[in-house]
């Protein structure tokens, strides 16, 4: 059990980290000498010796590290200190955290214990905080002791009979907390229909760069084999076709497998101000956060989602990982967003679009994929000749695409509340209010200041990219930029 004023250390598993990593580091290595076969009774017993001195050093220098690694957890603040040569001593108030994450990765997920990460604004690319290795009892006591006020500490701490008077809560106080779950009827939908290709070529890009360093040592000439081989072959259009499609079927499927393994047990709850949200199959997470802290909603409607009534909602917080934005629900009917925004970020509204971009705005987004789209049409029709007279079909589809972006775009400012619409694949609506918008841009071209149009960009405090949508009518961007301007003279007086 944790206790205030008490030095903590991390669990004493954590003493094994500096020998995991290392493997971790040397196991292609390690992979590559076993597939070539190794003799180990030919080997020198010095090479024994010497791995058993590095085991040796990892396990001192995780003694070490364990002894020499220490929290302790104030009124106000927690306070960590680690090194071994240099000594380093770190303090972070809870006003100043936004988020306590508690994770499991795959190497704590097998060592039974919680990674807690701790998030506060202006950080570094990594965490403010993190503790390694801990129980997840501790874990989840941490969490809750440096997100729970002060005073709201303190009354617990008074009662004796805290958590007895917990587990007397009624069955219908528990049931009235809020929360989101998804089932594996939904999980299956929602991973057969999302088509998340992005991760994918992520997962695919990691195997692949994993496994160049066991063909370049075990086939060296692979590439170039594969690559005269196949020019020496002349295929035709049905296969490529056939080889095409049961491309795109592969990684559709691979893309429903990593969707139900990244998402599955997902789960978002709330109590009081608190929202807890955890999912994960293989890697275990468990992000924890003031819902006052939130600072944008994003809903996001794929092309087959929308079709069929759903849609995900994002919520931008502050974190070390700029382009990370957590999941309240990934898959949820697009009628139920004004209930679940009410109950879980109430400060934000599901507000209607009311000024849409104008129809004369289309040049604007039709020329750029047209252009695109004839240049890749010239060369499938350089290469394939009458064949490739079959892309000029894109040409259409294009044209249709860019009048559906035009029809998705649009804005609407009312209660406080500015809201942006916008489709690039999908269709995706940010939501923000005035105070967590710390930048704005309004923009023209010499061509849009003729048809009066403007393109208006937010940013809002946790988010690496800005919320942008283009061509927009020049009385309204205009209008959201007085109320952030006056807003904004307002506060510094």
């Amino acid at each position: 059990m944790i206790k205030r004023h008490k030095p903590r250390r991390l669990h004493p598993i954590y003493m094994l980290f500096p020998l995991f990593n290392t493997i971790k580091g040397l196991l292609p290595l390690i992979i590559i000498t076993l597939l070539q076969g190794v003799k180990w009774s030919e080997l020198n017993g010095y090479i024994y010796l010497g791995i058993l001195a590095g085991v040796t050093l990892l396990l001192f220098l995780g003694l070490l590290g364990w002894r020499k690694f220490s929290f302790t957890v104030e009124e106000d603040r927690i306070v960590i200190r680690k090194g071994i040569l240099f000594r380093d001593e770190k303090t972070i108030y809870f006003g100043r955290i936004h988020s306590v994450n508690l994770e499991q990765p795959l190497l704590q997920r097998l060592l039974g214990v919680t990674q807690v990460k701790i998030e506060t604004p202006g950080g570094n690319k990594k965490a403010e905080g993190v503790l390694a290795a801990l129980t997840d009892k501790d874990a989840r006591q941490l969490q809750k002791l440096m997100l729970t006020p002060v005073e709201l500490q303190s009354e617990a701490d008074a009662a004796p009979e805290g958590d007895e008077a917990a587990e007397d809560r009624s069955p219908s106080q528990v049931r009235a907390m809020p929360r989101l779950q998804l089932h594996a009827g939904q999980l299956l939908l929602a991973a057969a229909t999302s088509l998340n290709f992005g991760l994918v070529a992520a997962f695919i890009a990691g195997i692949v760069s994993l496994a160049d360093d066991f063909i370049n040592e075990l086939a060296p000439n692979l590439y170039s084999t594969l690559y005269e081989e196949s020019t020496s072959v002349d295929p035709s259009y049905a296969v490529i076709a056939v080889i095409a499609v049961c491309g795109l079927a592969f990684a559709w499927l691979l893309s429903l497998v990593l969707y139900v393994i990244k998402f599955s047990g997902f789960t978002a709850d709330k109590q009081d101000e608190q929202i807890s949200i955890s999912y994960g199959l293989l890697e275990k997470k468990v992000h924890h956060f003031d819902a006052r802290k939130v600072q944008a909603v994003i809903v996001q409607e794929g092309l087959l989602h929308q079709w069929i009534g759903y849609a995900q909602i994002q919520l931008q917080v502050v974190s070390s990982d700029k382009t990370e934005r957590l999941m309240l629900h990934p898959f949820m009917p697009a009628t139920s967003l004004d209930s679940v925004m009410a109950c879980f970020v109430p400060q934000f509204t599901a507000a209607k679009i009311k000024a849409a971009a104008p129809k004369r705005a289309y040049f604007d987004y039709v020329w750029k994929g047209l252009l695109a789209v004839s240049l890749l049409c010239a060369v499938l029709i350089y290469f394939f000749h009458n064949v490739g007279l079959w892309s000029l079909l894109l040409l259409p589809i294009a044209a249709a695409w860019s009048w559906s972006c035009l029809s998705a775009a649009g804005m609407n400012l009312e209660h406080g509340q500015l809201t942006l619409r916008k489709r690039v694949l999908t269709r995706i609506t940010y939501y923000m209010r005035r105070p967590q918008i710390v930048s704005m841009t309004a923009k023209r071209t010499r061509r849009q200041q003729k048809r009066r149009l403007l393109s208006i960009s937010a940013h809002v405090l946790g988010s690496l990219q800005a919320y942008k949508v283009a061509c927009l009518e020049r009385e309204d961007v205009e209008r959201v930029w007085h109320w952030y301007s006056h807003n904004r003279t307002g506060n510094k007086k």
